[in-house]
């Protein structure tokens, strides 16, 4: 049941993702073709971002919760799952406290800085932030080898979501940068926006990588063991 609740909001989430870029994606790739059709589907992305990032954000709180019933024949069906060593599960206990800092400083400074006028986008300016601090809960238990497990599990999901939503600030690139050129655009805005609109994406990039390098040590500490 609880990789069923899993998958469902990992699927959930993904479906979000590509519905939300959609009208942007499809404007590319016919752009690239030679179709003028993007010229005007791409403004249709002000309207299906909003509605795909509920979908993520209702997607990616199913999989967590699901991951976090996760039993341990879920990972390991005949091998006992032993706590993690104390210097690794200092280091997750650190790192993930890290990225929170990082990614909360982000969202602030994004809503107060650089967006103050943002209205309701504030609250989905502030959902890597809700996430990362989320994380962070469940590495409290990280020496458990069951509940480090499934807070890679969770991280996972999480980052490949914020790997993919950090898609729309690279796409978007050139379109922010070349507002620079205007005299009367405040380019501390621009380059702010467009700076704290990554770091969520590169700290989920991030988190990802070194999840993945703490599960391999973690897995290779039980096949010696």
């Amino acid at each position: 049941m609880a990789n069923r609740s899993f998958k469902t909001g990992g699927i959930l989430a993904g479906a979000g993702c590509l519905f939300g870029l959609a009208p942007l994606v499809i404007s590319l790739a016919a752009a690239a073709v030679g179709s003028d059709i993007g010229n005007v589907l791409h403004w249709y992305t002000f309207f299906t971002a909003p509605l795909g990032a509920v979908v993520v954000i209702v997607g990616l709180i199913i999989a967590i919760v699901g991951a976090s019933k996760s039993t341990p024949a879920d990972f390991a069906k005949s091998v006992a799952l032993p706590p993690l060593p104390a210097s690794l599960a200092r280091s997750v206990k650190r790192a993930y406290a890290i990225g929170f800092g990082v990614v909360l400083v982000s969202c602030v400074m994004r809503v107060t800085l650089f967006q103050p006028d943002s209205g309701i986008l504030t609250i989905f300016d502030m959902v890597p932030a809700f996430f990362a601090g989320w994380l962070v809960y469940l590495a409290r238990k990280s020496d458990d080898g069951l509940q480090f497990l499934r807070l890679v599990q969770s991280q996972m999901i999480v980052s490949i979501a914020g790997c993919v939503a950090g898609l729309w600030p690279i796409i978007t690139m050139d379109s922010s940068l070349s507002l620079l050129e205007y005299e009367d655009i405040d380019s501390f805005g621009v380059v702010g926006t467009l700076i704290t609109g990554l770091i969520p994406a590169l700290a989920s990039l991030a988190s990802l990588i070194f999840a993945g390098v703490a599960r391999a040590r973690y897995r290779r500490g039980i096949a010696k063991g």
